[in-house]
């Protein structure tokens, strides 16, 4: 059986160094390693993607490990690799693994030209098909109402037991906010009271410093005011019923006495948009959705979408205004039609009526 992923207590000692080096936190007396900024989801992945690339030299040719992980990363390796790869797994993978691979090896040897191994990675991007996602969007308005029907319906839902209303509300309370602020998932998860989520007057902030945020851009938006009577009654009511909920300060309480993680925060928004809508819209989706709705209803100020979404440029939010046009193209060309049909059924009405008399 093939080994497809190297243990780490079996890494060549020369790579457990150069990655824990790439790694290493700064101080006040030296700089950190080239990979020191990184999320902590960020290593994990590209540990993960590195492991893959020693599991299948260990199975292809073990005695390459002896060489200086540098050495290893040649031309015809990374031909020979992509074969296997493309052999088993989809383009997307593919393309994955060789660009984890790059970025594993140019911050635990930043002073080699990786250009190439780049270049390799930006071509297997090209044969990646874009997921089409338009079937599964809705409007921003649809999952805000969404939102607010499961909170109302854990207000009235008095013969439930208070821990379910507490859950169906926590759901409510996750999506009408998401639905606003389309916040990336670890950001979303990670809110906490009083550090990301700030009273401040009648109101609250939401507040993420450049170090917790992917694009190292420090984020701050006010919470929409129309959701803020239902924020207080989440923390003041809804939130206590979960257990263990005084033990921690993050804003979304989970059944299990813990903070609520990333990954049950997709699976409960999925969930509902799945009942409601009869199609899964995950939380990344809802920054498509809203990114679409403003450029379709006021495409004037389409650039706000690149701060609400915290972008560092408007290519992502231009690519929405121009579905928008296409949208908003096809919607008058839909009208003109039925327009013609109309009009072509009102004169032939006529023409029968005339033919009779």
């Amino acid at each position: 059986m093939t080994l497809k992923l190297l243990p780490l207590d079996q890494w060549p000692s020369a790579d457990r160094q150069a990655w824990e080096c790439a790694i290493r936190s700064g101080n006040c007396l030296e700089d950190g390693g080239p990979a020191s900024h990184w999320a902590e989801r960020t290593k994990r992945t590209i540990l993960f993607d590195y492991r893959r690339w020693l599991g299948h030299l260990h199975h292809a040719d073990p005695d390459v490990l002896d060489l200086a992980p540098a050495d290893r990363v040649t031309e015809n390796r990374i031909r020979i690799y992509v074969a296997m790869l493309q052999a088993t797994i989809k383009p997307s993978g593919t393309h994955n693994y060789i660009k984890h691979l790059f970025d594993a090896v140019r911050v635990m040897h930043p002073g080699l030209d990786w250009r190439w191994l780049s270049e390799v990675a930006r071509r297997l991007e090209q044969l990646v098909t874009p997921r089409n996602k338009r079937p599964r969007m809705v409007s921003s308005h649809e999952l805000d109402a969404l939102g607010r029907r499961l909170m109302e319906e854990a207000n009235r839902a008095t013969e439930l037991r208070a821990l379910q209303r507490a859950i169906l509300y926590r759901d409510g309370l996750m999506i009408a906010l998401l639905a606003a602020r389309p916040l990336r998932r670890r950001n979303y998860a990670g809110i906490v009271i009083g550090q990301n989520l700030i009273k401040s007057g009648d109101g609250y902030h939401l507040c993420f410093g450049a170090e917790e945020t992917k694009t190292h851009t420090a984020l701050e938006f006010p919470f929409p005011d129309d959701l803020v009577m239902e924020l207080e009654h989440y923390l003041d009511t809804y939130r206590n019923a979960f257990p263990g909920a005084d033990n921690h300060d993050n804003l979304w309480a989970s059944a299990k006495g813990v903070p609520l993680g990333e990954d049950a925060i997709y699976s409960r928004i999925t969930k509902h948009t799945k009942e409601a809508f009869g199609k899964s819209v995950n939380p990344h989706l809802f920054r498509d959705c809203v990114a679409t709705t403003i450029a379709i209803e006021d495409p004037e100020h389409v650039g706000i979408a690149a701060d609400l979404l915290g972008h560092t440029s408007l290519e992502f939010t231009q690519t929405h205004y121009i579905q928008a046009d296409t949208i908003r193209a096809s919607q008058s060309y839909h009208s003109s039609i039925k327009a013609l049909r109309q009009q072509l059924s009102k004169a032939a009405h006529e023409r029968q009526n005339q033919e009779r008399s």
